[in-house]
C-alpha cells in the first residue's frame, strides 16, 4: 500500500471512530433522559395516583383533576430537562472511554454514570445557581443532602446508563480492522 493510501485509509478509521463515538454521545443523551422521565414518572403515577384520588373525593376537589394531569406532565418534561445534561456528560465519558479507550464493559458505562450525577451534585454543593439554572443544576445545602440526592439520582442513572449501554453496543463493540 502506498503512503497516500495509507494515510486515506487511517483518515476513514479516524472519521469512523468519530461517527462512532458521536452516535455514543447521541445515545446516552437521547435516551438516557427519556429513561429517567419514564421512571419518575412511573414512581409519581404509581405511588401519588391513589394519594391524590384519595384527597380529590374526599375534599371534593374534582375539577382540579385537570390540575394535576398538567402537573404530572410538567414533573415528566422537568425530569427530561434535568437529566439532560448528567446523560450527556456520562456519553461523553463512556463514548471516550469505549472508542478511543477500548473499555466498553457495562460496568464502564455505570461508573461514568455516577462520575456525571456526583459531578452534578458536587456542582450544586459548592455553586449556587440563579433562577434560570434552577431546573439543570441542583441545589444542595449539606453533605448528608448531597449523599442522598447522589443515591437516589445514581440509582435512576444506573438503569438508564445500562439502557444506553445495551442500545450503543453496535457502536462501541465494532472490531477493528487491520
Amino acid at each position: 500500500m502506498s503512503g497516500s493510501a495509507q494515510n486515506d485509509a487511517a483518515g476513514g478509521a479516524a472519521l469512523r471512530q468519530a461517527a462512532r463515538f458521536g452516535g455514543v454521545v447521541a445515545v446516552f443523551a437521547i435516551v438516557g433522559p427519556l429513561v429517567i422521565a419514564a421512571i419518575v414518572s412511573l414512581v409519581v403515577g404509581a405511588l401519588g395516583a391513589r394519594l391524590v384520588d384519595a384527597l380529590l373525593v374526599w375534599l371534593d376537589l374534582g375539577m382540579l383533576r385537570a390540575v394535576v394531569s398538567y402537573a404530572a406532565w410538567l414533573l415528566a418534561v422537568v425530569a427530561l430537562r434535568a437529566a439532560f445534561l448528567p446523560a450527556l456528560a456520562a456519553g461523553i465519558l463512556f463514548g471516550w472511554i469505549a472508542i478511543y479507550g477500548g473499555r466498553n464493559a457495562i460496568w464502564v458505562a455505570w461508573i461514568m454514570a455516577a462520575i456525571a450525577v456526583a459531578g452534578f451534585v458536587g456542582f450544586g454543593l459548592f455553586v449556587r445557581p440563579g433562577l434560570a439554572a434552577l431546573l439543570i443544576l441542583p441545589v444542595v445545602s449539606s453533605w448528608p443532602q448531597a449523599a442522598a440526592l447522589c443515591a437516589v439520582l445514581g440509582a435512576l442513572a444506573l438503569i438508564a446508563s445500562s439502557l444506553c449501554w445495551w442500545l450503543a453496543r453496535p457502536l462501541h463493540r465494532v472490531k477493528q480492522r487491520s
